[in-house]
């Protein structure tokens, strides 16, 4: 039989066992969990965690902590396919994160030979959560796919703008028990593409509203002491140059790079950017024929030295809400920024075509943006929205905020999870 062949067959066995059998019974398998959690009227639950920028948990681990119908424990765990000196820096911001909490996690050792800690023996959970909704991210022993006879539960890790099989059909999707989403419309977009027409989806809010609800003003900016003030921008590039995990490609990093070096140098009397990558694009720079490792180590080197830049790789809700501005064309920002309630440009060289298939909250949301195709609207945005303080967009963008992005009910993101998860694993209330 030819590989193609085998493939296929492969292929064809995989989609039947899902479809004809696992889709079919997981609901049976989340039902015998429930009964065997509210029989013994206690919760146990592990949060995975990769990155800072990708804990999304904090508020929800500290409800259920602090309940005694709840049993919390933070595993650290990096996807594999990253590079080791980037898993071994976000381990340590982990670390630090937690540490200077005092919360205690399992730990992960890069270099160690010993297997993976045995989460499903040691712990024996009955809820997992995961920071993302891919198969095959983690080391196989913590994996979704190993828990999958547990009750799975996810907070999207950014506000959803997209629609379809890549927001809402993963195998993920239709096998987790619980998926948290932000708003309705994210539920009515769920029902359409997933096999299980999002009978597991709930509505809590978007979980890092609860962050930015409860910033208390801490400054991350460098300190210039020169007596000038400066504007505040952060940049936020994506990493995704190519067609890669279902996305459509947006390769701005590569033209807007030492562009947007030459902004910094250019008006560092009057700003200061903070250059916020995505958490992937250094190991896609270090994979990238014209970048490589020490062109990409040094690029990140000059912003974290210049005098009025700095490179952020960590947490961020204190860094958006004591900025100013955000350049950028992540997704996972398009939205979260609205919190700030603060002008922000996404770079895009044909809005139009990426636009296409998005959903209409989706389209809403990009409207009350600045567009950014090419050098000149940058810079523009930089001069007159950023240092000339002019916002036509303001009130819009507002709106926005308040018909989408406050939480049901009035209580936070966290506390209508933890409504949800008494209430549907029937413990004492």
């Amino acid at each position: 039989m030819s590989n193609s062949l085998t493939r296929f067959v492969s292929k064809g066995a995989r989609y039947l066992y899902l479809h004809l059998w696992q889709y079919r019974t997981i609901e049976g398998v989340h039902r015998r969990r429930v009964e065997q959690v509210a029989r013994r009227g206690h919760a146990r639950v592990v949060f995975f965690a990769f990155s800072v920028p990708l804990w999304k948990y904090q508020h929800l681990y500290e409800a259920l902590a602090a309940d005694e119908r709840f049993t919390a424990t933070i595993v650290l765990s990096p996807p594999i396919d990253y590079d080791d000196d980037i898993k071994r820096h976000d381990l340590a911001a982990l670390r630090d994160y937690f540490d200077k909490r005092q919360i205690a996690y399992v730990d992960y050792d890069v270099d160690s030979c010993e297997p993976p800690y045995d989460v499903k023996g040691r712990l024996d959970p009955d809820i997992v959560f995961y920071p993302q909704p891919y198969e095959h991210l983690l080391t196989p022993k913590h994996d979704c796919m190993a828990f999958y006879d547990r009750l799975v539960a996810f907070y999207p890790y950014s506000f959803m703008t997209g629609n379809g099989k890549f927001n809402y059909d993963f195998h993920f999707h239709n096998l987790a028990w619980r998926l948290y989403y932000a708003c309705e419309e994210h539920l009515r977009e769920a029902q359409t593409p997933a096999w299980n027409k999002g009978r597991n989806v709930r509505v809590v809010g978007h979980p890092n509203g609860d962050d930015f609800a409860a910033w208390r003003g801490r400054d991350p900016w460098k300190k210039i002491d020169d007596g000038r003030e400066r504007k505040r921008l952060i940049w936020a590039p994506h990493f995704s140059f190519v067609d890669k995990f279902g996305q459509l490609p947006r390769a701005n990093f590569l033209w807007t790079a030492h562009f947007m070096l030459d902004m910094a140098q250019r008006y560092k009397e009057f700003l200061q950017i903070a250059f916020k990558p995505h958490p992937r694009l250094m190991t896609e720079l270090y994979n990238h024929p014209e970048w490589g490792r020490e062109h990409t180590d040094a690029y990140y080197r000059q912003w974290a030295e210049m005098e009025n830049t700095q490179l952020e790789t960590g947490e961020y809700v204190d860094l958006f809400m004591s900025s100013d501005a955000m350049v950028h064309d992540c997704a996972s920002f398009v939205v979260e920024y609205y919190y700030t309630h603060k002008p922000v440009m996404y770079i895009s060289r044909d809005i139009e075509h990426f636009l296409v298939g998005q959903t209409a909250l989706s389209r809403e949301a990009f409207s009350h943006l600045y567009i950014g195709k090419d050098e000149y609207e940058i810079r523009d945005f930089i001069e007159t929205v950023v240092m000339g303080g002019e916002d036509p967009r303001l009130e819009e963008r507002d709106a926005f905020y308040r018909r989408y992005l406050e939480p049901p009910a009035g209580r936070t993101v966290a506390r209508n999870t933890v409504d949800d998860l008494v209430t549907s694993l029937r413990l004492p209330q």
